[in-house]
């Protein structure tokens, strides 16, 4: 059975965005950039002390990221 796949309005929608999302976003972004974009954006959350959750896979908040992407 294939996986499910969010749409891009569902990702831009979320609060927070993983690495597999951003690729889905950004599908010319390879796995290991959407990565550290989310390790960026992990960054300016906790300078920012903004709420970091620590799951796995990594979040990151989507307005960040967004931002740093340029959407």
């Amino acid at each position: 059975m294939m996986g499910y796949m969010k749409t891009k309005e569902q990702i831009l929608e979320q609060i927070y965005i993983s690495p597999q999302d951003l690729k889905i976003l950004v599908p010319s972004l390879g796995i290991d950039a959407c990565r550290k974009f989310i390790d960026e954006a992990r960054k300016e959350m906790q300078e920012k002390n903004y709420f970091v959750p620590q799951t796995k896979p990594k979040l990151a908040l989507t307005k960040i990221v967004k931002k740093m992407i340029g959407i």
